[in-house]
Formats: C-alpha cells, sequence, structure tokens
C-alpha cells in the first residue's frame, strides 16, 4: 500500500505558492494543495487498489510539479 501523508503534501503546496512568482503555477499548485487537503479530509475508499492507484498517479504529478517550480526558483 502506497503511503501518502496528504497534509504533508498540501503543505509543500502552500510553501511553493508562496514563492512561486508565476500566477499559472500558483493557480495549478493551489489546485493540487486542494486535492491534497480533499483526500486527507476523505474517508478511506472501501477499494483499497483503485485508491492506491490514484494516490500514486497525484503522488507523481505532485513530483514532477514540485521539480518544475523548484527549477523556476532558482
Amino acid at each position: 500500500m502506497l503511503k501518502v501523508d496528504p497534509w504533508g503534501k498540501a503543505a509543500e503546496c502552500e510553501r511553493a505558492i508562496e514563492i512561486v512568482a508565476d500566477p499559472e503555477r500558483r493557480v495549478v499548485l493551489n489546485s493540487l494543495r486542494s486535492l491534497w487537503l480533499a483526500l486527507g479530509n476523505e474517508q478511506p475508499f472501501s477499494d483499497g487498489l483503485k485508491r492506491t492507484g490514484q494516490l500514486s498517479t497525484i503522488a507523481q504529478i505532485h513530483v514532477e510539479l514540485m521539480f518544475v517550480c523548484r527549477s523556476a526558483m532558482h
């Protein structure tokens, strides 16, 4: 089972939102942050495999977006 801390991921997005100047990236980061918060607030799915697949996809998007944002900050 994939272990993801949605609250930690949301906090990463929040920190990036504060630093990134590009308004379009900020909108995307805010959407991703909202998604992580929603996942943190929801009850576990009855279908663990479905949730694992979804979390894996969202986590990969998060990693790629954070990489792009970090590159843009330098």
